[in-house]
């Protein structure tokens, strides 16, 4: 596996420079391995656009140009399959009626749980943890450190509660949140005895442009995703001298 890393202000050509490899690649050979480009979910089709505007390439088969749930989701789709998904609605469905029924045990939002709109808020909330990988026993542990703040104290006492409920549902159903499909696509990746074993490379190239800022889970899948890639090419908007 080769990284390379491309740094360098807004401007300064990184996106060139990867569309520009893509295209070399792409007419070298049309078909073989897939080619990966990841980008921001509402660059996708701009960047389609931009590779496209080189008359000498008519189309391509071998790339996917993804955002990090279309990833994981062609991840799955390829080379294992896809679970049964809770959709946002599905979601706040579910945890309306967790919050009626786990209302007597919360502290501090036991006069709003079932107020209109809160369990849309708190599904928002819950997505924010499951992308920053914080599961029941870290909100526990932040919660016993909290001694500063009895009401901070108690709304993580709250948030844990709420969280450990939902999981619990979760796994008694048989069924997978949908913002858990990267979490599900990095540990099929990780996995030792799965189809995809150390030392494979099924993706002959992958290109990484145009994040501000991963979070904690899209890196993990980025991490386990790279070893089975012959070539990477990376790049940030930040000045290489800094």
């Amino acid at each position: 596996m080769r990284v390379h890393f491309l740094l360098g202000p807004a401007g300064s050509g990184k996106t060139w420079r990867c569309l520009e490899e893509i295209r070399t690649e792409l007419k070298r050979s049309p078909d073989g391995p897939p080619l990966l480009l990841l980008a921001p979910k509402q660059a996708t089709f701009q960047l389609e656009r931009q590779l496209l505007d080189d008359p000498a390439l008519a189309g391509y088969t071998r790339l996917q140009i993804v955002s990090f749930d279309r990833l994981a989701h062609w991840l799955l789709g390829t080379f294992s399959s896809v679970p049964e998904l809770l959709d946002d609605e599905g979601r706040i469905m579910v945890l309306r009626a967790l919050l009626a029924r786990e209302q007597p045990a919360l502290r501090v939002f036991r006069a709003t749980a079932r107020l209109p709109g809160f369990a849309r808020q708190l599904s928002q909330l819950l997505r924010e943890f499951q992308r920053h990988q914080m599961t029941p026993a870290r909100l526990a542990r932040l919660a016993d450190r909290c001694t500063e703040s009895t009401k901070l104290q108690d709304k993580l006492h709250d948030f844990h509660h709420l969280l450990r409920a939902y999981e619990s549902w979760l796994a008694q159903a048989g069924i997978q949140d949908g913002d858990q499909l990267l979490d599900l696509a990095t540990a099929f990746l990780r996995d030792p005895s799965g189809i995809l074993l150390k030392g494979a490379t099924p993706i002959a190239g992958l290109w990484l442009d145009g994040f501000a800022e991963m979070t904690p889970q899209e890196m993990d899948l980025l991490c386990a995703l790279l070893p089975f890639c012959r070539t990477a090419t990376l790049a940030f908007c930040l000045d290489p001298q800094a």
